[in-house]
């Protein structure tokens, strides 16, 4: 018979180092994260230009754009890189976004749509720029034959040809090909080996509209998707109050591995982010029948690719901001 005095303490022990810890998060994360409209972090307003171009890649990636999408996000976007621009110099992502800014243009006006004078605004930036070529951003076209040349030109050629797809060309993908690719992830590494993920895989069409719109960070694509894949982790398989992160670590990683796999059989995949309140958490569990232990890491869809497509350029950031070797003395 279990000792349920014992329980009870033990769990109230880690309760208490719990909250601390929980607390020190959610201070950290309103102290530093753009949530805090009191400071203005360089970093905070490069995520919000990004963000806003990159509705413009997007949109521009999909089957059909519309003509004149994203007027509110022109705005906004530009609105952003002025300043950012007068503070920091014409460095990226404001490079970046000048050039998604001009593919916007492009498009638009093969469509007839007037954009002089948001080309006024672009040209005024584009001033700053000491190279054209530093202005380059929005979609790239890509070849279904050429896609397959490069998945077979070994693995750095293998991992740069994988895009976000917007563009399903809505053929099926047989069970046993959503087996394999999850198979394959599997060997992605985890906290003392633990495997603590699992996915859900939903090819009905009705059930994967709902879960959809649930996310509704997908809409104009998502209903040419094949399948949508939920991952998931299990919070049982973690016992320290030291690894209540660890979930999205092993979950995002397995997650890539997955992205990774489908691309190796040559089906396009799109990640879409779970970063929602519980509100629309619970509502997700409930329609795809998730058990409340099992935290929902992402969500991805996973369709067939047709011969021709684009996808989002989706610059990388300079190497020099993302990589710090330190030095022996340094560390001293």
């Amino acid at each position: 018979m279990p000792n349920f005095t014992h329980l009870w303490i033990r769990n109230l022990y880690f309760a208490v180092r719990l909250i601390p810890n929980a607390c020190y998060d959610t201070w950290r994360f309103f102290t530093y994260s753009g949530l805090n409209k009191s400071r203005h972090y360089q970093g905070e307003q490069a995520a919000r230009i990004t963000m806003a171009y990159h509705q413009l890649e997007k949109g521009l990636s999909f089957a059909s754009p519309r003509p004149g999408f994203g007027g509110k996000t022109v705005t906004r976007l530009i609105s952003a890189i002025e300043p950012f621009v007068s503070q920091y110099g014409f460095i990226p992502p404001a490079t970046t976004a000048v050039g998604v800014l001009k593919s916007y243009i492009a498009f638009n006006e093969l469509n007839d749509i007037d954009m002089s004078e948001t080309k006024r605004s672009v040209e005024k930036l584009e001033s700053f720029a000491a190279r054209t070529e530093d202005c380059a951003g929005g979609v790239v076209s890509i070849d279904l034959m050429q896609l397959e040349q490069n998945r077979a030109a070994g693995f750095k050629h293998f991992f740069n040809s994988r895009y976000s797809i917007r563009h399903y060309s809505g053929g099926e993908i047989p069970d046993e090909h959503i087996i394999d690719a999850t198979q394959t992830a599997q060997k992605t590494p985890s906290v003392c080996n633990r495997q603590s993920w699992k996915v859900h895989a939903f090819k009905n069409k009705s059930v994967m509209r709902q879960l959809l719109e649930i996310q509704s960070g997908n809409r104009g694509f998502g209903e040419q998707a094949s399948a949508v894949l939920i991952i998931t982790c299990d919070l049982t398989r973690f016992v320290h109050v030291g690894e209540r992160f660890q979930p999205w670590i092993d979950g995002g990683m397995f997650s890539m591995s997955l992205c990774l796999a489908f691309h190796d059989l040559g089906y396009g995949t799109c990640c879409l982010n779970w970063s929602k309140e519980y509100g629309d958490d619970l509502a997700l569990r409930k329609i795809a029948g998730i058990d409340p232990q099992e935290q929902v890491i992402m969500m991805l869809t996973v369709g067939t690719l047709p011969e021709h497509f684009q996808a989002a350029r989706s610059i990388r950031r300079p190497l020099g901001e993302i990589l710090q070797i330190h030095t022996e003395q340094e560390t001293r």
